[in-house]
């Protein structure tokens, strides 16, 4: 949890090594690097003593026993059970008190908001979830739904309100995330230039942190999902809109308008120059879930095919309306991924989204047109976290702003 905090205050100091190895600085600083050094250790462990934590930090023994003893006194680490003797006394274990706090996670989507309790590990608690309302005043019909989701979630699993310490939530759209504020969210009715972030600060009393939803989902599938230990991802998440998550050298890449990844604008057919787009792009209109639904509709006359989901479902049963839609889309995708793949050189192209859970007949074709037309050969895959990458993005994000705050109060003990 702490290595990013511990690395950016070294860096600003001109360390290059470890807290224990850095040799005479400011006594608070380095006292403070070496507690945040020793509870990232035993995050990290699970379960760990005195002994191992001395022996990983190279700091003295008797230092780490006055270390931890201000982290279990401040109730950051408990101490359970006891470990295997090596000739004396079996060593008391130390964990990291994953339920010091909690974190909220948020996703916001064009057609249901869910919410997530994580505790200080990430590990989610509970989730709620319900279909965006769309009525007047569209901000505020959103504002409180979120608002009363979260409070219900967090009431429900029995935590204190107090113990909740932020939340992150993810928008659709253009989103800035210095200033947490939603440029445009096509698939939300009257959503232009909204502060959701301060909205929800003050509505909920937490620090927030709001993001692009597309940004949330490749966070959350390199921290828990397929992407892991990859450091050049593509997130594509294919449902009421087409977005991408672009994961460059193992940072985040948001553009200078904050709007990369706004692939659903991408124009894959040259007459299309000619057209003007505004509210949804090119590929929106031609494959997204919504697009998809339109397309069946005007060739089939079947209301029953009502989601994207029901017109795969008819194609692998040999629909040949059904199957000719399914085409049409996957041709676009399928092109959209491997511009994608030869601009940016990924090592993995995650699908997400509703429409990306069609499995084999929509990731099959999609690896084909990789392999015949892209120079390097990105691994191609749906989601491990399926429609939860976004909801474990926004936990991520929210335990960035949680170190802040444990850093501070390592700080004051």
């Amino acid at each position: 949890m702490f290595i990013n905090f511990l690395n950016k205050v070294m860096g600003e100091h001109g360390y290059k090594s470890t807290a224990a190895a850095m040799g005479p600085a400011n006594h608070g600083l380095l006292k403070r690097l070496n507690m945040l050094a020793l509870l990232e250790l035993v995050r990290a462990s699970g379960k760990t003593s005195r002994a191992e934590l001395a022996r990983r930090s190279g700091l003295s023994p008797p230092a780490v026993s006055a270390l931890v003893a201000k982290l279990v006194h401040a109730g950051l680490l408990v101490e359970e059970g006891t470990g295997e003797s090596c000739g004396g006394r079996p060593p008391t274990l130390l964990r990291f008190n994953a339920r010091f706090g909690y974190v909220l996670g948020a996703d916001l989507g064009g057609t249901r908001v869910r919410i997530a309790l994580a505790d200080l590990n990430g590990d989610l608690l509970a989730q709620s979830e319900e279909p965006t309302r769309k009525a007047p005043p569209y901000v505020r019909t959103v504002l409180e739904q979120i608002v009363r989701l979260s409070r219900q979630l967090v009431e429900t699993t029995g935590v204190r309100w107090r113990q909740v310490k932020a939340m992150a939530i993810g928008a659709p759209g253009i989103t800035d995330v210095e200033s947490g504020l939603v440029r445009h969210a096509p698939n939300l009715p009257g959503w232009r230039d909204v502060p959701l972030r301060r909205l929800l600060e003050g509505a909920l009393r937490l620090p927030v942190h709001v993001d692009n939803d597309v940004n949330m989902a490749v966070l959350g599938e390199h921290w828990r999902g397929a992407a892991q230990g990859r450091q050049n991802v593509i997130f594509i998440a294919i449902g009421a809109g087409i977005g991408a998550g672009l994961l460059i050298n193992g940072t985040l890449y948001r553009g200078a308008t904050h709007a990369a990844g706004e692939v659903g604008y991408m124009l894959l057919d040259p007459k299309a120059i000619w057209q003007e787009f505004r509210e949804l792009g090119f590929l929106e209109l031609r494959a997204s879930g919504p697009a998809l639904v339109a397309r069946a509709r005007h060739l089939m006359q079947r209301p029953r095919l009502s989601s994207a989901k029901a017109i795969f479902e008819a194609a692998r049963q040999g629909d040949a309306t059904a199957g000719r839609v399914v085409e049409e889309a996957i041709e676009y995708l399928g092109t959209a991924v491997a511009n994608l793949a030869t601009v940016l050189d990924p090592e993995m192209i995650v699908l997400g989204g509703g429409v990306s859970l069609a499995g084999e007949i929509l990731i099959e074709p999609i690896r084909a047109v990789i392999e015949r037309t892209v120079p390097t050969k990105p691994a191609v895959v749906v989601s491990a976290l399926r429609d939860r990458a976004q909801l474990y993005g926004a936990i991520f994000s929210a335990l960035q702003l949680v170190e802040r705050q444990l850093a501070d109060l390592v700080s004051r003990l």
